[in-house]
């Protein structure tokens, strides 16, 4: 048996030889907590795959919550606090309005796999989008995207009429538009602040995908699930890296984050296909179809934003809103046809870093 010192002098050679090859730790902050998909499946993955493209130079290391709450995470990245982390853009509307475009139209298609590529090629290619980023001190290295949206509820709403009053947290303005429309009452409440004001009835429901069920443990809090099938969250830039991280990074280790990154993204995207699974073997919950008036006024409401988008967006700053509008709408024609049916996790994070980041300049992205 080997003795301890010899064990500690082995483990000092090891750490020596680590440092004189200068492997450095990326601190990272997925930030909604250690159950939710981007600690569990995006971030370990990075690491791992981190490691392999660079042989050993570069890891990451995840604090999935307390260090940085997901409101806090932009002056985060751009100070240096932590130097990777989930961006919500929709947190930030003044600062990323051309970069949040596609989520002013999350309802056009609902393909989780064909949004988050579609989302992630837009922005990695729209010179506005980097700017805004360049602007506050972050480079985009992808965005994920959750299965569809429906109304997870401590109550049964079955039509319009159960929704009066009703107040539900939305992720999104999108989706705020849709609850007060149906009569409810939006509210933002970042996803880690679920469970707690759903139990103390701060909250009658949220308006999210069945993920949430396991991700963030709501199958003791939510009795049922209206099916709404609405469009789906495509605002997290999931994989955002500090400029002060990028600047000390060679060209060839920018390319190994960004090519980890997608197979990070892609292994997410499954681990919420697999977590909105879970939900529906969840005891205790009703899923419930939309009835008539719920599904007129879901079809009332998207052709009434589709056809305000433009002029919205206009509003916020964002130029050639309609152009950028078909541009995206254009791309995520284009990833429906390159995902084909029983594409892996690893198959799609390669199809992604050479679809998209493959083919940009790292000397140049993100300066």
């Amino acid at each position: 048996m080997i003795s301890r010192i010899a064990a500690l002098a082995i483990a000092g050679t090891m750490a020596l030889a680590n440092s004189e090859a200068g492997a450095e730790t990326i601190r990272a902050t997925s930030g909604f907590g250690p159950s939710h998909p981007i600690a569990v499946h995006v971030y370990p993955e990075i690491s791992t795959r981190l490691s392999e493209f660079t042989n050993g130079a570069w890891d990451l290391q995840d604090t999935p919550s307390g260090l940085v709450a997901p409101n806090e995470m932009s002056s985060a990245l751009r100070d240096g606090v932590t130097e990777f982390g989930a961006l919500l853009m929709p947190y930030f509307p003044a600062e990323f309005p051309d970069a949040a475009l596609p989520s002013e139209v999350s309802i056009i298609g609902s393909n989780n796999l064909v949004i988050s590529s579609a989302v992630t090629e837009y922005i990695a290619t729209c010179a506005e989008c980097q700017a805004e980023f360049a602007a506050n001190g972050q480079v985009y290295l992808g965005t994920d995207a959750t299965p569809p949206y429906n109304l997870l509820t401590v109550k049964p709403v079955r039509s319009v009429a159960d929704m009066a009053g009703m107040r539900i947290r939305t992720g999104a303005p999108l989706y705020a538009g849709l609850v007060d429309a149906l009569g409810g009452e939006a509210t933002q409440i970042p996803s880690s602040e679920l469970f707690e004001s759903l139990s103390q009835g701060v909250i009658d429901g949220t308006f999210s995908a069945n993920h949430e069920i396991i991700a963030n443990r709501l199958g003791d809090v939510v009795k049922y699930v209206t099916e709404m099938e609405e469009g789906v969250f495509n605002g997290a830039a999931i994989t955002t890296a500090s400029r002060i991280l990028w600047d000390r990074m060679s060209a060839e280790d920018r390319a190994a984050l960004a090519r980890a990154s997608q197979y990070g993204v892609a292994k997410g995207l499954f681990g919420f296909i697999d977590d909105a699974a879970k939900a529906r073997e969840t005891e205790g919950i009703e899923f419930i179809a939309m009835d008539e008036t719920l599904s007129e006024a879901k079809a009332a409401f998207n052709k009434a934003q589709l056809a305000k988008a433009a002029e919205t967006l206009s509003g916020r700053g964002v130029a050639d809103a309609q152009a950028k509008i078909d541009r995206y709408t254009a791309l995520v024609e284009k990833w429906e046809g390159l995902i084909t049916p029983g594409i892996t996790a690893e198959e799609l994070g390669e199809l992604r870093y050479n679809e998209i980041f493959a083919k940009l300049d790292m000397n140049a992205y993100g300066q």
